[in-house]
């Protein structure tokens, strides 16, 4: 198998994209804007022979004592296989992968799956440990509309009713008048949740990632009395709708039905032949309960840690373990423990 990394600028990237099942994640342009967020770079690693292909976007975090420690771009930058790959053709893969990756003197990898687009992680199995982050919520786009809606909570369908009663409605802002209000209400919203610095995102931000997306992105708009009560960012790519980012004014948290807003999409999603709603997780239960009050379709966020350097790692760790009160916990920890932040952030699941 020929193994190689490809750079944010190689016309290989999208080229193989194509040939592949995505997300918007996978996208050069997507991860350009996250880069330049971030201050880090992201490559895409690929594995590939006449019977298949792998490909995965990493970034690669330098470490204590220099060590180097690669993990998954973006939290929907999953691993891809090609269709039809085997199961011995995907952990050949991954083995392959993982030989490169201590080639250049990677100490641990940290993967994160979509559950859309793999919905099985047991390839990795042998390799190192799969850790559930909790649900994640998706509305398949199969069915009549009718019945979709027929299926949601009671509550849910009465709060539909009420976002139409009451005159509101939600549609995309396709000359993007409202960006600026939305960061606002963003970040309002990430100061209320208590989110790390890694979710909170600048204008600039926003702005470059609308520029990159172009058609695979929009903000949908819920307009009162002339200004953003709230506002979705919502991702389109190969059949899949993705909900990414969301703010909502304090003052109409409680008097828009915030359900309208993900009635509207995902009928937008259902009249242009999109095959999913996709709506992540949530950090929050009751973000979680309200999400599973949409649909009953429900899969596990996980993660992938893997040991690429034994020694290495079991001397890093020993270090770190030198100050009081540091222990390396479980593999459904930080990981590597070693990498984590000074202070960590309740709602948020631990990653690098």
């Amino acid at each position: 198998m020929d193994v190689e990394l490809l750079e944010l600028d190689d016309p290989r990237w999208p080229a193989l994209l194509t040939r592949l099942g995505h997300g918007v994640d996978h996208l050069p342009t997507a991860l350009a804007a996250y880069d330049a967020f971030r201050g880090h770079s992201s490559q895409l690693l690929v594995v590939q022979d006449a019977e298949g292909v792998l490909v995965v976007p990493l970034r690669f975090l330098v470490g204590p004592g220099d060590s180097v420690h690669a993990t998954s771009s973006e939290v929907r930058s999953s691993p891809i296989f090609s269709e039809g790959a085997t199961a011995r053709w995907r952990r050949g893969a991954i083995r392959e992968l993982l030989d490169f990756l201590q080639s250049r003197g990677v100490v641990t990898l940290f993967l994160r799956l979509h559950p859309l687009l793999d919905p099985d992680g047991a390839d990795f199995a042998p390799f190192g440990a799969i850790v559930d982050h909790g649900p994640t919520f998706d509305i398949p786009l199969d069915r009549p509309l009718a019945e979709i809606r027929a299926g949601m909570r009671v509550n849910h369908q009465r709060g539909i009713r009420k976002f139409h009663n009451q005159g509101l409605h939600c549609e995309p802002d396709t000359e993007w008048r409202y960006l600026e209000q939305f960061h606002c209400l963003y970040s309002l919203t990430m100061d209320r949740v208590g989110a790390s610095d890694d979710y909170r995102f600048s204008l600039e931000f926003f702005e470059q990632l609308r520029d990159n997306l172009g058609e695979h992105l929009a903000l949908w708009a819920t307009i009162v009395d002339g200004q953003l009560a709230v506002g979705h960012l919502v991702a389109q790519c190969e059949g899949i709708a993705e909900l990414l980012y969301v703010g909502v004014h304090p003052d109409y948290q409680r008097q828009v039905p915030q359900v309208g807003l993900y009635d509207s999409e995902l009928a937008w999603a259902h009249e242009h032949g999109l095959h999913d709603y996709f709506l992540d997780g949530g950090a929050q239960e009751s973000l979680r309960h309200f999400k599973a009050g949409l649909t009953k379709v429900q899969s596990a966020a996980s993660s992938v840690r893997i040991v690429v350097d034994p020694v290495q790692y079991g001397r890093l760790c020993a270090l770190w373990e030198r100050a009081p009160e540091r222990v390396v916990g479980r593999a459904d920890e930080f990981f590597p423990p070693y990498l984590q932040p000074a202070t960590k952030v309740a709602s948020e699941p631990a990653h690098v």
